[in-house]
């Protein structure tokens, strides 16, 4: 009987693996529900990218326990594009529950000097690859003399894989985009944006729209955030250039697969 048992177990486990392998063969990229904050996860078969860690709120962990099999704790780059709390705030918990292979961002955080762990810094024209995918790192600039504040600094960044073609603003203002339109970082079509700022007023400026021509604009914002994000004017701006738009207020976590 016991062995029964076990070998039903065994079977039950394998077919489970199987089901998995099946549902999670395509590459994907996943705009996670963490509320008001950023925390997006691009998966190719066994291999994760992880784009800020969203709020303290444990949200971020959900998201991952969706996504990742139960068996894989190890995250192969972690990048936190700037401090603040709605950016980094889960930053602890995926620390405890996953090994960290790579760490990057835009300084050493606190989170990270506690646990004794340095992240590596990144700046424009950096690269960042995992099998098959590739992420162009488009500010900050190295010289970070006239940074003012966080927003100006956190880390914007192209992923490519294949001919899809992702750009995650991460919260640079306006000026900053401009910035990069005019110094030739963004004269790509670009397929998805990742809207700066949660769509606040101070960012998705028109040359940058232009420039990149998206199909897609996600808003990671909060639902009745008390910012009043994503801002009117923002919206107003992607539907006059019908640019289609998805917000994790509005449709929860968003998945595209992108194979």
């Amino acid at each position: 009987m016991r062995f029964k048992l076990i070998l039903a177990v065994s079977l039950m486990m394998l077919l489970g693996l199987w089901v998995w392998s099946i549902n999670n063969s395509q590459t994907k990229l996943i705009f996670c529900d963490v509320g008001q904050g950023d925390g997006i996860l691009l998966v190719q078969k066994n291999l994760e990218i992880l784009i800020d860690t969203g709020p303290d709120n444990k949200k971020i962990l959900n998201c991952l326990d969706r996504h990742l099999p139960f068996w894989d704790k190890t995250i192969e780059v972690l990048i936190v594009t700037h401090s603040d709390g709605d950016h980094s705030g889960g930053l602890k918990d995926v620390l405890r529950s996953y090994k960290i292979v790579n760490i990057f961002s835009d300084e050493q955080l606190e989170a990270l000097n506690e646990q004794n762990i340095y992240s590596k810094k990144l700046y424009a024209t950096d690269m960042v690859n995992v099998g098959l995918i590739n992420y162009e790192v488009v500010n900050p600039e190295k010289n970070k003399e006239n940074v003012q504040g966080a927003n100006e600094g956190s880390i914007a960044g192209i992923l490519t894989y294949k001919d899809k073609k992702i750009l995650l603003l991460a919260d640079v203002p306006a000026e900053v985009e401009q910035k990069m339109v005019w110094r030739k970082m963004l004269n790509q079509k670009i397929n998805v944006l990742k809207v700066s700022h949660h769509g606040s007023e101070t960012a998705t400026s028109d040359e940058l729209l232009e420039e990149t021509n998206p199909s897609v604009a996600i808003v990671s914002v909060g639902k009745n955030n008390r910012f009043g994000h994503p801002r009117k004017e923002v919206l107003e701006k992607l539907n006059k250039r019908g640019i289609k738009t998805l917000r994790t207020d509005e449709s929860g976590e968003i998945v595209f697969n992108l194979d």
